[in-house]
């Protein structure tokens, strides 16, 4: 599947299994949890998702109620091109697995394509074997989800390896093979996560004055962006998406409620002037009467 064709951004959702006062199954001998680990993966999914401009909406953001029943509603009423369940297993096995919709569901041919996707990307990247792709007639959440679903068991929380794939890094490094399969799926390019840190100079409202500041960037391509929510936050701006312009706007929070956006990342070459990036709070403000002279460099890396 290719996204070329598409006029609107991928929408992805994703339910967080359990939560609150379920915490589905428990490893009490190593404190884990199986709503922390699924929450832990659901999160990690939706940063990674929407660096590379994809629209993300999660069942839950916390540690609170969430059944079967509200995901469902809440998935349907989103309307995604895909959604997932995310739930980790139980009963002292081992290894990944994924659950597809079956026919005569007109989602059966994508779902078990995603599925295919989700097991052969968790084999690739964590280099293990897998329990494989499955069908179940009992599970709601794929009877009853409207969109291409599928529903995933990370790990078995009491099985024997359970530390290892618990672990901060196991559980970053199987959300990015989740995340390789639905880019995969859509023909979206995954894109280096080299992290830096930016150093810019904030231009104040008056453009008389600028101010050193820093921010996370990621390097794609070779041009480093930056993690527009966060950049905008750190000169107490939030980000607005205007559904009819389609444009992002930076605000001051007093005047809008931040809003899901097509793209999380932010180049400076994305202005089209010097003024404008000054209005944006990017790049070396002097005078105001010295706006001929401005120089606005790309970022660079910070020096270690």
């Amino acid at each position: 599947m290719s996204r070329n064709y598409r006029k609107e951004p991928l929408r992805i959702f994703i339910a967080a299994g359990h939560g609150g006062p379920d915490p589905g199954a428990v490893n009490a001998a190593l404190g884990l949890t199986e709503a922390a680990c699924n929450l832990s993966i659901a999160m990690l999914m939706q940063q990674e998702l929407r660096r590379h401009g994809v629209q993300v909406k999660l069942s839950r953001y916390q540690d609170e109620e969430d059944r079967l029943k509200e995901q469902i509603a809440e998935c349907n009423a989103y309307k995604p091109d895909f959604a997932v369940a995310i739930h980790t297993n139980a009963g002292g096995g081992t290894g990944f697995e994924v659950y597809y919709q079956m026919e005569p569901w007109a989602n059966s041919k994508i779902s078990l394509q995603m599925a295919n996707l989700f097991d052969s990307n968790v084999c690739r990247y964590l280099t293990v074997h897998t329990r494989g792709v499955k069908t179940s007639r009992n599970l709601g959440w794929l009877n009853q989800v409207t969109a291409p679903c599928i529903l995933v068991e990370n790990f078995f929380i009491d099985g024997p390896r359970a530390a290892w794939y618990s672990a901060p890094e196991q559980l970053e490094k199987l959300s990015k093979a989740y995340v390789r399969a639905i880019l995969e799926c859509y023909g979206i390019p995954y894109q280096p996560d080299t992290t830096v840190t930016l150093r810019y100079r904030m231009v104040t409202d008056e453009l008389t004055t600028a101010k050193n500041c820093a921010c996370p960037a990621v390097q794609i391509n070779g041009n480093y962006y930056v993690h527009l929510r966060q950049f905008s936050r750190s000169f107490g701006m939030a980000v607005y998406y205007d559904e009819k312009t389609k444009q992002i706007l930076l605000y001051p929070p007093e005047y809008y409620t931040e809003s899901e956006f097509q793209s999380g990342l932010l180049k400076i070459s994305d202005f089209e002037d010097p003024a404008s990036r000054a209005l944006a709070g990017i790049g070396t403000g002097i005078s105001i009467d010295e706006a001929d002279s401005w120089h606005f460099d790309e970022y660079e890396e910070e020096t270690p």
